[in-house]
């Protein structure tokens, strides 16, 4: 799990700006964890958000393509969800959801 966070606030804080804020924020919702990581970067393309999570697809220049594929394993391993919001020209938001109780 902590890969995956490494993962989002990295490509958090390489989307912002020199000098703009990368917000992370966290809040219990029922029965999950939920886990918010804002930037306030040029947000991504509907073609970048539709193949972010396909191995091997980059845009970063000396990226693999790697990391949001196998950012969304372990979440999904973990039994979370994940939800990307971008808006171009004003940042991105990645929010998580990890069960943390039996709701049996």
């Amino acid at each position: 799990m902590m890969r995956a966070l490494v993962n989002l606030i990295n490509n958090a804080i390489e989307a912002s700006g020199k000098g703009q804020s990368v917000i992370i924020s966290a809040s219990d919702e029922k029965n999950y964890l939920r886990i918010k990581i804002e930037d306030h970067g040029s947000g991504m393309d509907k073609e970048t958000l539709e193949k972010m999570f396909v191995p091997f697809f980059t845009k970063k220049a000396g990226g693999t393509g790697l990391g949001m594929s196998i950012t969304k394993k372990i979440i999904e391993g973990h039994h979370g969800r994940l939800r990307i919001d971008s808006y171009p020209g004003k940042g991105t938001e990645v929010i998580l959801g990890l069960p943390y109780k039996d709701s049996s």
